[in-house]
């Protein structure tokens, strides 16, 4: 009978190993890999003609040794089912693209069957590189080239357009002109109303809330409380612009220091704990450690945050 008990750990030795592999298969298959970081241009879709890739590997490592900032190209077959932003981001932390505290990386991802791109850009490049920029760059510039067929042609404009932005030059096409129709008095109205639903949350937030979120919103509001209501209106429309530079000030410390102001607070229990958060909170992923490397070029160890932009063709 001392073989019996043997038996049993041995057993469920077995049937751990028999659910572990049932739970692999049973995995989701769409989480596609990372693909090995072979150089600047990592052209796994078989997209580019070698003298192509090979002019487009030059000038991104010209650049590098230029400036420290690391552009990346890399072409897939398909998402396999994943979002692209998502993958997008998983290949950039991944490659750790960009010097580490400097985050100055550029993912340019093409994925051919799913007529999907993007740019990743990295945190110390955002303002360099803003999403509106990265967008002109994918439409204007990549997409037209990409529907005539011309991958290598695409690729390389969108990279000379991402490297000359980061050296500071005015290299992107202006958005496309449309055609301007004037509103009307019913169009500015609607218009006007959807300003105001739209900016109100964020007014809100600033009036209520303590800490520099408050003043960053009341400068990052200005251009819109100035620009927009200027254009539907006339010039008269400034006195909105006026009235959130000097109300906001004198309303906000009454409402936070008066008698007044704190019953107000009081009568809102909503504001009134917006008011006591400290209403700080970090953003974006953030990388370090080990990064991958081969043919002599590897990422820095950069951090992205989802700046940037999609499109398709």
């Amino acid at each position: 009978m001392r073989g019996v008990p043997a038996q049993a750990p041995r057993s469920r030795g077995v049937a751990a190993l028999l659910a572990a592999a049932l739970a692999v298969l049973a995995a989701p298959g769409g989480a596609r890999e990372v693909p090995y970081l072979s150089g600047h241009v990592n052209d796994t879709a078989g997209l580019l003609a070698p003298d192509a890739r090979d002019r487009i590997e030059g000038k991104l490592i010209e650049f590098e040794r230029a400036t420290g900032a690391q552009v990346a190209v890399l072409t897939i077959g398909s998402l396999d089912g994943e979002p692209l932003e998502d993958y997008s981001m998983k290949v950039a932390q991944t490659w750790k693209l960009g010097r580490k505290g400097v985050d100055d990386g550029v993912l340019v991802l093409v994925a051919r069957d799913d007529h999907k791109m993007r740019i990743e850009v990295g945190y110390g490049l955002e303002a360099k590189l803003p999403d509106a920029i990265c967008r002109r760059i994918l439409d204007n510039l990549m997409r037209p080239s990409f529907r005539a067929g011309d991958f290598g042609g695409g690729i390389a404009a969108g990279v000379d357009a991402i490297t000359g932005t980061i050296e500071g030059k005015d290299v992107v096409p202006k958005a496309t002109p449309r055609s301007r129709q004037k509103l009307g008095l019913g169009g500015a109205l609607l218009f006007g109303g959807f300003l105001v639903l739209t900016l109100t949350p964020f007014m809100a937030v600033a009036l209520f809330t303590r800490g520099p979120m408050a003043w960053f919103l009341y400068v990052f509001l200005m251009p819109f409380l100035g620009i927009f209501p200027t254009a539907l209106f006339g010039a008269g429309a400034l006195a909105v612009l006026g009235a959130w530079l000097v109300g906001f000030p004198v309303f906000k410390l009454w409402l936070h220091s008066s008698a007044g102001g704190q019953a107000f607070v009081k009568a809102h229990p909503g504001w009134q704990a917006a008011m006591t958060s400290s209403g700080s909170s970090g953003h974006g992923w953030s990388s370090g450690g080990s990064s991958f490397s081969s043919g002599g070029f590897s990422g820095g160890g950069g951090s992205f945050g989802g700046g940037g932009a999609s499109g398709s063709w």
